[in-house]
């Protein structure tokens, strides 16, 4: 039985702001589409008679929850797959402990090739009640017999995670991804290509992969997680391109500074792993997101992935491709082995896609660096300015000097497709 809960912030925002603010916040969120957002979040933007620091106040105590019995409870839903709604199976464990009045942690659980997310919760259920975690398990309702790195299953799963935002209390800053086999695989996918959504993964018997063609060479995308804690469990007997990626992109991540991602091997394991093997209560009770970095840096090459954080690439220069052929002398290629052939395909992809660095140095100062990158934008608190609100852009090696301006449109648009408590930008600066 479920008894709907309003919060008490929540209600008192309403009640102060005067304006019935939260119900149409709740009609621009619930819209089934990106395309629908927006158009509602126009919309709503044009209404003259609320500022900015009217839609701020209902935005930061957004949300009307649920009671739900503890348990493990099946659930069909519709979900978005990019086009169009989908009906899926949904499995959610709720613990004893969940409040619906104070934000929870959520862990996405992903299952593995021919199996559903039924039981997927059973290795996460002391962990959910130690941290009052609510785990989400979705089943795929197409072909079940791999991941296929498609945007389908990567919205697929967003919208999983969306839904359960919308249906229960959920930290913004603690959203856990976990995966089995092809849940593995997409939960190094999410990462990689939305790094700004996860506080943490914990893939098993999957990795990352790298392929030129297909969109499936997310290894070129590393350095978005190079601060990402990270836990993967793989059994070394495993495929040998599988272990080759992973042990290529722990290499990578080691490189670029990276001290909370682990790979833990088995050696006399194939593809299994011993999930004992980490103390996943303390992982994931100090792994949490910050919403706003100092630094942000975003690789990409699909600009519907080009976002991170405050920073987001508008527009890429030419030579930035997601599927291209490599071109090398015959004698070249045959003078490598197969680790050398893919490491060289790895180097080609990372020259092929798009990078740009922010870095705020001190309140209003942005230092940008770029390669591949056309058009860019930082998306902002008044609280990034300097006292003044004002803002000053170093771009490789030119000063940019902007006051910007709170603008609803820019606040509604971001939360109609985040709806992030913790982070409300309502200016954007381009170059």
């Amino acid at each position: 039985m479920r008894l709907l809960s309003l919060t008490l912030p929540f209600a008192l925002a309403g009640l102060l702001s005067g304006q019935g603010l939260a119900p149409e916040l709740a009609r621009m969120v619930d819209a089934v589409d990106p395309e629908s957002r927006r158009r509602i979040a126009n919309e709503l933007a044009a209404r003259k008679d609320l500022s900015v620091d009217d839609w701020l106040e209902a935005m930061r105590s957004f949300g009307a929850f649920e009671d739900w019995s503890p348990g493990t409870e099946r659930l069909e839903i519709d979900l978005w797959n990019g086009e169009q709604l989908e009906p899926s199976e949904v499995f959610v464990h709720v613990p004893e402990s969940y409040d619906p009045a104070s934000p929870a942690p959520l862990l996405m659980m992903a299952h593995g090739t021919g199996n559903t997310g039924r039981s997927q919760d059973s290795r996460w259920q002391q962990t959910a009640e130690d941290l009052g975690m609510i785990v989400v398990c979705p089943s795929e309702s197409q072909d079940n017999s791999g991941y296929r790195f498609s945007v389908r299953e990567r919205e697929i799963a967003r919208a999983a995670i969306r839904w359960a935002r919308r249906k229960f209390n959920i930290d913004e800053n603690r959203v856990f991804l976990a995966g089995i086999s092809r849940g593995g695989h997409m939960s190094w996918d999410l990462a990689l290509r939305y790094p700004d959504l996860p506080a943490a993964i914990a893939p098993m018997v999957g990795g990352p992969r790298l392929s030129l063609q297909g969109g499936q060479n997310n290894l070129r995308y590393l350095e978005n997680i190079a601060q990402l804690p990270i836990r993967d469990l793989q059994g070394s007997k495993d495929d040998a391109l599988l272990i080759f990626n992973l042990r290529l992109a722990f290499k990578e991540l080691a490189r670029l500074g990276s001290t909370r991602a682990k790979l833990l091997e088995f050696a006399e394991l194939g593809h299994q792993f011993d999930f004992d093997a980490v103390n996943w209560r303390q992982f994931l009770a100090e792994s949490h997101r910050n919403p706003r970095p100092q630094t942000v840096i975003r690789v990409a090459a699909n600009l519907t992935e080009a976002r991170a954080f405050w920073l987001e690439i508008l527009s890429f220069k030419r030579d930035v491709s997601e599927d291209f052929r490599i071109k090398v002398a015959a004698a070249a290629w045959n003078d490598l082995d197969d680790a050398g052939r893919r490491e060289l395909m790895h180097n080609r992809a990372r020259e092929r896609s798009a990078r740009i660095e922010a870095r705020i140095s001190a309140p209003g100062q942005f230092q940008i660096t770029s390669r591949g990158v056309r058009k860019f934008r930082l998306l902002l608190e008044p609280s990034m300015l300097d006292e003044k609100g004002r803002a000053e852009l170093m771009i490789d090696g030119k000063t940019l000097r902007r006051r910007p301006q709170p603008d609803k449109r820019v606040l509604l648009r971001e939360f109609a497709e985040r709806f992030d408590r913790s982070f409300l930008p309502s200016m954007e600066l381009r170059n």
